[in-house]
């Protein structure tokens, strides 16, 4: 008895020190932050550095953030650079080496920013149409791009110069991936098929699944073996692409299935639906893992972090939002926001009304922009166009003669940006209605008089 009761103290102490041990791993583990502001606008892609400390998103305001998540760092000290350059929405955003990024957008550009100055090291523009996503090759040396005119593109990562061009869909290419050995691209389109190609010569090898319904989102799983699709009409699968069939269905949702991401371990897929919803699924199975009421309306993109127990995703709000996987709370609110304003319900003036739907996702009506798309608006009655102090205008407003009021307004929303004010950056928004039109910029002469 002598003997046995020392060992049993220590088997209780050791048992308590891993109790306490385990506690204190959950206590010290990385506090992400449940939100993350400083856009202006929805946001449309957000990825992680491999290490962790580091993220990048991409904006409808123009704008790429390089982004601290390193655990002392505070809130208001968060942003560490603000990339400008795109002259429209940025869609996608990726790392590279050397202290590097890349960075697509709606004004068909690709950028590669030096991330310690902030800076544009190299740009081409592949044409008008807009650039939906991009992918970077496991060897880092080429990038390839989804375009809205049906073409899938493959650039040379360092001198930006076209390698291959992929034709063939009969409609936009949403999502692009590269094979594991980097020999060949995966393409899905709105066509809603899948195909492969060949990098170097840019050929057709095979169409390798024919779903019906637009394809949003693509994704190489099991160690290249298979490929995790997204579509329109809400379906989630599994392709096998070695012979393109033996699909396996995970789910089939009431509205589009918008992003998928993988678990940093290969065995998780996370799809960002529509309606607001993140669903985690084995890959292996496909047998439901978690599922997640994480904003109001669509999740545009979504990342894990290394670990796989957090992730961020993005959507129409202004702001990136946290969650945490492991250890999950017990009950968790909605960190997304509802209505937006451009969402506004329920006023009583139809010229705000129009100015929410039309105006306020890229313009304020206060003396500081807040980081929106377009310039404020606040003084807009008077002033000659490109003159608000820190925007970067393009230069077709830079070099107008143009000065705003009830007339010029007024031709802005009957003949649209692109005929007012041909070469800018401005979105076309008409309105056909001249009792809506007088109503807007009756309430505009209000809403942006100087006090």
């Amino acid at each position: 008895m002598a003997y046995i009761v020392p060992r049993l103290l220590l088997f209780i102490g050791l048992l308590i020190s891993l109790i306490v041990g385990m506690a204190n791993a959950h206590a010290t583990a990385i506090e992400i932050p449940r939100k993350l502001e400083g856009h202006g606008g929805p946001i449309k892609a957000i990825t992680i550095r491999s290490n962790g400390k580091q993220a990048l998103s991409a904006s409808f305001d123009y704008t790429v953030i390089l982004w601290d998540l390193s655990e002392l760092a505070e809130q208001k000290d968060r942003i560490i650079r603000r990339l400008i350059g795109h002259t429209a929405a940025v869609n996608d955003v990726e790392f590279l080496p050397n202290n590097r990024a890349v960075s697509v957008g709606d004004d068909g550009m690709i950028i590669i920013w030096d991330l310690h100055t902030g800076s544009i090291t190299n740009k081409v523009e592949t044409g008008p149409e807009r650039i939906l996503q991009l992918n970077i090759s496991s060897d880092f040396k080429r990038l390839a791009i989804a375009k809205w005119d049906g073409t899938a593109r493959i650039y040379s990562v360092d001198e930006l110069k076209s390698v291959a061009v992929m034709e063939g869909h009969r409609s936009r290419v949403n999502t692009v991936s590269f094979s594991v050995d980097d020999q060949t691209l995966f393409t899905g389109a709105y066509d809603g098929s899948i195909r492969e190609w060949d990098v170097k010569s840019g050929e057709l090898i095979r169409p390798l699944y024919k779903h019906g319904w637009g394809i949003n989102s693509i994704a190489l799983t099991e160690n290249g073996t298979s490929l995790v699709f997204g579509a329109t009409q809400g379906t989630l699968g599994k392709i096998s692409i070695t012979d393109g069939g033996n699909v396996l269905q995970f789910a089939k949702f009431d509205r589009p299935v918008q992003s998928l991401a993988v678990s940093n371990d290969g065995l998780t897929i996370a799809s960002g639906g529509g309606d607001g919803f993140i669903h985690l699924y084995e890959i292996a199975t496909g047998k439901l893992k978690e599922e997640y009421v994480a904003a109001y309306d669509p999740i545009w993109d979504l990342a894990f972090l290394p670990g796989d127990k957090q992730m961020f995703h993005v959507g129409l709000d202004d702001f990136i939002i946290g969650w945490q996987l492991d250890p999950r709370a017990g009950f968790e609110t909605v960190a997304s926001q509802f209505p937006r304003r451009f969402q506004l319900v329920g006023s009583d003036d139809p010229g705000e009304l129009e100015f929410q739907r039309k105006c306020s996702v890229c313009h304020t009506l206060e003396p500081d922009g807040k980081n929106r798309a377009g310039p404020t608006l606040y003084g807009l009655f008077g002033r000659q166009a490109g003159t608000v102090t820190g925007y970067p205008y393009s230069k077709a407003l830079l070099e107008s003669n143009i000065v705003w009021n009830e007339h010029t307004i007024g031709q802005l929303f009957d003949e649209g940006p692109d005929i007012v004010t041909p070469g800018t950056k401005m979105p076309i928004q008409r309105l056909k209605s001249v009792k809506r039109r007088d109503e807007l910029i009756r309430f505009l002469k209000e809403a942006t008089t100087v006090q």
